[in-house]
């Protein structure tokens, strides 16, 4: 009993001890201790997670492969529903007036000449606007007029302005009387020359597709539903491990019933992929146990080892330093020691830290006197980059030569260049009016269509009380470009631009709207936080997204007046609030 409490009193006093030695001591034995329990507690957890990460590998593999060849099915669909479009029959019974039997006859061979080359398709429906369709299959059909009249149903296929919606049912207004499911592949039709909406295509694809699929990976423990649960192909048992998944999620793994059970949601589709994985029996081999039990014992040996000489050469050394470098700090800020250290590499330390100090007052100083002339040179920098005020008078000279030649566009093109020029070069102001910067806008864009035509639309909503407010010069243009570079060009589609100028308090609201490909959470945060990947790729420093906020916020000396609101493959909107009494 007493040999117990003088134990613990030892190990109290080492403790307490104040020797750097003594508790690095005690620190390493602890360590070694806890080291221990923590390997033996690894080998398990480690043994489990090799196995569980095979388990997610295997139905990984499994579900990608699935997915993958789903996706090249329904898109191979797709093509096929964009050949029903562009058939003759097809766009004369759109396009007519009044159709008769005939009309729809014909509309409804040219289907079936198109689907000689498709297999596993159940049925083709295309409506007109007014109400007239033709269809093909040979399935009976129960077919919901009313539902199809109901906005809410029309939406969802034409908010997609002429893109594939893969839904089940035709969205529940097409069921077939046996009971079976299908899935829809459904879109706008589009005239080729107006691009009035003509009607809407309902392409029913049987389920034996998702059988195929299922059947040639040729294993057990695979089940595609449909979103609502509902089993469509492949095992039956899987149904009841049914959970809603949302569109975009990663793989959803769970364990239910001694084995994984994972679910994938097809992305822009309402169907399911669940597999079951069998538990593994993946474990450590035991010559792998034998190596990492002989590296834990080096560990331990090393570290006793280190410890002896850091103690004997480093602790003392070091403790004479921070003594020395505790005396300095009642002497001042960042002063320099003066110590003789017995060992070269504290003398080495010791002189390092010196020149470190020495640096960074020299360093502190430079940057405190630099500070204000930087910043104020940042923003006459972006203002006076462009100088050339012989610039438009030379434009205004090259166009009247295209006028006096007759080449009107070419005129017309310079006169809107040399107009650009000159409400950007005007005076050199650091600040314009809302009014001189949507007109550097339209005339920007103006350039703009001229070289890509029709794809740019550009509407405004400018308060007329803003107009004579001040704001940074060339704040939207650099907004306006990435918009058209980086948001309508990669779409591939013909967008719209969006500028709004408006009073909201003390506040002139600027924001700027594209229906581009929009940007992910991921890189709004990069974008306001000052690391947008486009502007570095690109150079873009001054100019572009990052640059504009940068200015903002310097032109506002404030950090919230800028905000970024987007949805993948919809929309961007960049919005600046901008105090009234801001004055530079």
């Amino acid at each position: 009993m007493n040999g117990t409490k003088k134990k613990i009193q030892r190990l109290s006093e080492l403790f307490k001890s104040t020797s750097l030695a003594s508790q690095m001591w005690y620190v390493i034995i602890t360590a070694l201790g806890i080291f221990g329990v923590a390997f033996v507690l690894s080998i398990f957890i480690i043994t489990g997670q090799v196995r569980r990460d095979s388990e997610i590998r295997e139905s990984e593999t499994l579900i990608n492969s699935v997915a993958g060849n789903i996706v090249a099915g329904i898109d191979n669909y797709k093509d096929i529903s964009r050949m029903i479009m562009l058939n003759e029959d097809v766009i004369y019974f759109m396009n007519a007036e009044k159709v008769d039997a005939g009309t729809k006859n014909d509309a409804k061979f040219g289907i079936m000449d198109v689907l000689n080359v498709a297999t596993g398709l159940d049925s083709v429906f295309i409506f007109r606007n007014d109400g007239g369709y033709t269809s093909t299959g040979r399935a009976e059909y129960n077919v919901s007029f009313t539902l199809m009249d109901d906005p809410g149903w029309q939406s969802v296929i034409l908010d997609r302005r002429g893109k594939a919606v893969v839904v089940m049912n035709a969205n529940d207004a097409i069921h077939r009387k046996n009971g079976s499911e299908m899935i829809t592949v459904a879109r706008a039709i589009y005239d080729i020359y107006t691009q009035k909406r003509t009607g809407i295509l309902l392409m029913n694809v049987s389920t034996k597709m998702l059988e195929s699929i299922v059947n040639v990976q040729g294993k057990e423990g695979l089940a595609i539903l449909s979103s609502d649960g509902t089993g469509l192909a492949g095992d039956e048992d899987l149904v009841k491990y049914y959970e809603p998944v949302q569109s975009g999620s990663s793989i959803l793994h769970r364990y239910k019933d001694g084995k994984m059970i994972s679910l994938y949601r097809v992305p822009d589709m309402p169907l399911i992929v669940v597999c079951s994985t069998a538990p593994g029996r993946l474990a450590i081999p035991a010559n792998y146990m034998i190596v990492m039990g002989l590296l834990l014992l080096a560990f331990t040996l090393s570290i006793l080892m280190a410890a002896s000489i850091v103690t004997r050469k480093i602790n003392k050394p070091i403790s004479e330093l921070a003594n020395a470098m505790e005396e300095t700090k009642n002497a001042g800020w960042l002063k320099k020691i003066d110590i003789e250290a017995p060992v070269d590499e504290i003398k080495t330390l010791a002189d390092s830290y010196n020149s470190v100090i020495e640096y960074l007052n020299d360093l502190f100083t430079r940057l405190i006197d630099n500070e204000k002339a930087v910043q104020r040179a940042e923003m006459r920098v972006l203002q006076e980059q462009i100088k050339p005020h012989f610039l438009y008078n030379s434009l205004s000279t090259i166009s009247y030569m295209a006028y006096e030649a007759g080449a009107d566009e070419v005129y017309n093109a310079l006169e809107t260049l040399g107009n650009f020029y000159r409400n950007f070069l005007n005076k050199g102001d650091r600040e314009i009016s809302v009014r001189r910067e949507i007109n550097i806008i339209k005339d920007y864009l103006s350039l703009q269509k001229l070289r890509y035509g029709d794809i740019i639309e550009d509407e405004y909503d400018v308060d007329e009380a803003v107009l004579d407010k001040r704001i940074p010069k060339l704040l939207l243009q650099p907004i306006v470009e990435n918009c058209i570079y980086h948001g309508i060009r990669p779409k591939g589609e013909k967008g719209i631009i969006k500028v709004s100028a408006l009073l909201d308090g003390d506040y002139v609201r600027v924001s700027v709207y594209d229906d581009g490909v929009g940007m992910t959470p991921e890189e709004i945060e990069m974008a306001m936080a000052g690391e947008s990947p486009e502007e570095m790729e690109n150079g873009h420093s001054g100019f572009g997204l990052r640059g504009t906020i940068d200015r903002i916020r310097y032109f506002c000396d404030r950090e919230d007046v800028v905000f970024i609101e987007s949805e993948v493959g919809e929309y961007t909107r960049i919005t600046f609030l901008i105090p009234c009494n801001t004055n530079h």
